[in-house]
């Protein structure tokens, strides 16, 4: 199973001159676009470079990144190997643009001058910024500030090639890419050899008038994978059409680096996944519910919430934790962006102070290791104690709790808005939703008992992956490796089994849970001896 990387090593000892441009190539041009050459470019004050000087000076400046979202030691790698090689390392570039700003712009570019004189100009995907994701959506509805910015690179370049061109780009690169071709002119098209668009969205019929590209149809070449979903957003025609193959799952097959090749090129299947057209067609069938306004109020609302939290990228908001993204959950639900009716309003809600006694209370917990094993001493007697009901009386009070508690949380957020109903609407609604089904589990005879296995089972699952975790953490402790593989294993038997055979007696589950919390206390009690006895 070989990747790009393979390629590189395979062939690239063979310049452009001695073997010609592939589709390969388009590949491995589409993914360099994604380093950084911004530190190297800033420094040296040239407009021109080989790629093998710009790769092994930021190398030496320890400033070699990838921009693309969830890129990591590999790519660096790519880049190396590129670099090494002698087809690639040769490989002139100039005219360098990376565009950022907060104003729903993100831009970058390069153009490739090969060993044979060939001009291919490279646009950059989305990066790891939110304004950049940002503009992904905005094709829905509108054009886009770098489609421009495209358009005015390619054609200077276009005019500038004394040869061939190719145009080329990967998700919004090959976007752009597309964009920029079909708005040439009739003299500029004449010397566009090929485009190449790599996974990439198309554009909707309100934004862009179909024919132009029809006028370059038998230049386009579109590439995607076999689980593609970017790509096939307002699909864009083409003139040759290729599914490859991934050695990836999901929408992890977006990127290049997980496309297969072999000996002859790119490994190929006739048909995208079932589940690729099945969400595509979902999200045809919510575009085409909306008019544009409402396309932009949705798509102002999700990233206008995610930016309103300080954060610049994918990363940094992922990292401020299940507090922001239940703030975009509920910022999304209490706008006007689903009405399709309104502008939507970003909502900035105060935190909780309720939220943080729980987290104090958790640390605390978690501290001090004679109260873990008080706690986790008395649920195992209450486990043997009272087998037949144990697990149902605390899961209804549970539910019970977290329905009080959204209720004085909602009253709260109410008086803190003036008694603003239409702004707090997602915490009423969340309020009754939970007190509906609370009271359904009690009234409808077995549901408690249904729903008690299955929050068991998925708890127990959930032990058992952090048990795995802490498994590989503590890779040169003894003791820790033997007490977490040994329950991790047991937790993972008996959550998959809770989950599988749900009609097995309610004794059983408690029976089987003291059991597990007992050797729990019983580990924790010999950690805390064996760390008195260090100290």
């Amino acid at each position: 199973m070989a990747h790009l990387s393979d390629y590189v090593l395979w062939k690239g000892d063979l310049d452009f001159r001695e073997r010609e441009f592939r589709i390969e190539d388009n590949l491995v041009l589409s993914e360099l676009v994604y380093i950084d050459y911004k530190p190297f470019f800033e420094y040296k004050k040239t407009d021109k470079v080989t790629l093998r000087d710009a790769i092994y000076n930021l190398e030496d400046m320890h400033a070699i990144r990838n921009t693309r979202a969830g890129s990591g030691k590999e790519d660096q790698d790519f880049a190396r190997y590129c670099a090494q090689s002698k087809r690639f390392g040769n490989v002139v570039l100039s005219d360098f643009q990376d565009i950022f700003d907060t104003s729903d712009k993100q831009f970058a570019a390069v153009t490739y001058t090969l060993g044979d004189g060939t001009t291919v100009i490279a646009f950059r995907g989305t990066d790891s910024t939110i304004i950049g994701w940002k503009e992904d959506f905005m094709i829905s509805y509108t054009n886009v500030p770098s489609q421009d910015l495209a358009l005015d690179y390619a054609i200077r370049h276009v005019n500038e090639a004394s040869k061939d061109v190719i145009i080329l780009g990967h998700s919004k690169g090959a976007h752009l890419a597309l964009y920029a071709a079909a708005h040439l002119d009739i003299r500029q098209q004449a010397k566009l050899k090929r485009v190449y668009i790599n996974d990439g969205p198309g554009f909707c019929d309100e934004v862009l008038d179909k024919s132009l590209i029809n006028n370059i149809l038998d230049k386009i070449t579109k590439i995607t994978p076999e689980y593609s979903i970017i790509g096939r957003i307002f699909e864009p025609p083409a003139g040759e059409n290729i599914i490859v193959r991934s050695s990836a799952h999901a929408l992890i097959q977006h990127s290049m680096q997980t496309w297969m090749l072999g000996p002859e090129g790119l490994i190929t299947c006739k048909d995208h996944a079932p589940e690729s057209h099945l969400i595509t067609d979902l999200i045809d069938r919510f575009v085409e519910g909306m008019d544009l306004g409402a396309r932009e109020n949705f798509i102002d609302s999700l990233f206008n919430s995610m930016t309103d939290t300080g954060a610049n990228t994918i990363r940094e908001f992922a990292m401020k934790g299940p507090e922001a993204f239940e703030e975009l959950l509920f910022n999304m639900a209490g706008s006007d962006a689903l009405n399709l009716k309104n502008k939507a309003k970003s909502i900035k809600k105060e935190d909780d102070d309720s939220k943080g006694i729980f987290v104090r209370t958790w640390g605390l917990i978690n501290r001090k290791e004679s109260i873990r094993i008080g706690l986790t001493l008395l649920l195992s007697i209450l486990s043997f104690a009272f087998p037949d009901f144990a697990m149902e009386s605390v899961v209804f009070a549970v539910l019970v709790f977290t329905c009080i508690y959204e209720v004085v949380l909602t009253i709260r957020h109410l008086k803190n808005s003036e008694w603003d109903f239409k702004k707090e609407r997602p915490r009423v609604m969340l309020c009754i939703v939970l007190w509906v089904l609370t009271s359904a589990v009690l009234v409808k005879e077995g549901a408690l008992f249904v729903v008690s296995s299955m929050i068991l089972g998925v708890l127990l699952l959930s032990l058992a992956y952090q048990n795995i975790i802490n498994f590989r953490i503590y890779n040169t402790k003894v003791f820790e490796r033997f007490r977490y593989s040994f329950e991790g294993i047991v937790t993972f038997l008996l959550g998959a089994y809770i989950l599988i055979m749900p009609d097995i007696e309610n004794s059983w589950y408690m029976l089987s849970c003291g059991t597990l919390l007992l050797t729990d206390s019983i580990f924790e009690i010999l950690k805390l001896l064996r760390d008195r006895k260090k100290k």
